[in-house]
């Protein structure tokens, strides 16, 4: 099916990955000032003008490098892209890995192509698309994989991937700590002045708080304690087992950020990467 570039670039311009928070939840979250999780990046949707110079950032989510150049990220963001076709030229996609500020446009790198779980619905423009709104992605809903990738135009120079869990890792940690890290909001959106422009409500820096697994539910979704503080762009964001209480190189990747909930506090509904079948899927899409 064919959209026009107006279509597309409307369903591009909400994307913002989990509901707003409903106060400032700097204090439990900590800025990755070390760069300790370097594979980490946030992916970020652009307006551009005439000359490809960028003028307004229309959204963000984050999302982790699991190969040269493949990032990981919440299918909720990648599905309107995929589901609509090819973006129109005024609209441009970059990831930045930068931990401090990656609205810099020296960090960016292209982002060139899209893929989204087939178990999500066709997409059209968010909040239809959002886990914390109930119309056609329900929180935790059955059979529903909020996974997608990001292809780059070039891999980021000396970044090492992150590792995917061994199948079945979650099923056998209840309890276990996890850091979760992302480049998400920490101060309210939903209630900002009309006309706020987006890139006024965010910093552009990598966060860090730790969780734990409170249960695995099915498949495709586990729960990791609350309060979250997963919030605004944290979706696609990383879930790390904590294999060493000190050395991030020594984590694995079992799942990513899904749905915080509307006030980024309640909820901390997330999407399993530890399964067979979702690593089948990404090595297949890949390959």
């Amino acid at each position: 099916m064919n959209h026009s570039p107006s279509s597309i670039a409307t369903a591009l311009a909400g994307i913002i990955a989990l509901a707003p928070g409903s106060r400032t939840i700097s204090a439990q979250v900590s800025v990755d000032l070390e760069n300790r999780y370097s594979n980490v990046g946030a992916i970020m949707v652009w307006r551009v003008d005439d000359a490809g110079n960028p003028v307004e950032l229309r959204g963000f989510a984050s999302g982790t490098l699991i190969g040269d150049r493949v990032m990981v990220t919440a299918g909720h963001f990648t599905a309107p892209a995929t589901s609509l076709g090819s973006l129109p030229p005024s609209i441009r996609i970059f990831a930045s890995f930068s931990p401090g500020n990656a609205k810099d446009p020296k960090t960016w790198i292209p982002a060139v192509r899209y893929a989204t779980h087939p178990s999500m619905p066709h997409c059209p423009p968010p909040p239809q698309c959002d886990p914390t709104d109930d119309v056609l992605v329900a929180p935790l809903e059955p059979g529903i994989a909020d996974v997608g990738l990001v292809f780059l135009a070039h891999a980021p120079p000396g970044i090492q991937p992150a590792r995917l869990a061994a199948p079945g890792t979650l099923d056998r940690s209840e309890g276990a700590p996890a850091t979760i890290v992302g480049y998400g909001t920490t101060m309210p959106t939903r209630n900002a002045p009309p006309g706020t422009a987006i890139s006024d409500l965010w910093d552009g820096k990598r966060r860090i708080r730790i969780s734990r697994l409170r249960r695995v539910v099915d498949e495709t979704w586990a729960l990791w304690s609350i309060p979250s503080y997963v919030c605004s762009g944290d979706s696609g964001g990383a879930i790390f087992l904590n294999r060493s209480p000190t050395l991030a190189s020594g984590h694995v990747l079992v799942a990513n950020v899904s749905d915080g909930g509307r006030d980024c506090r309640r909820q901390n509904n997330n999407n399993r990467l530890d399964t067979r079948s979702i690593q089948t899927w990404i090595s297949d899409t890949v390959r």
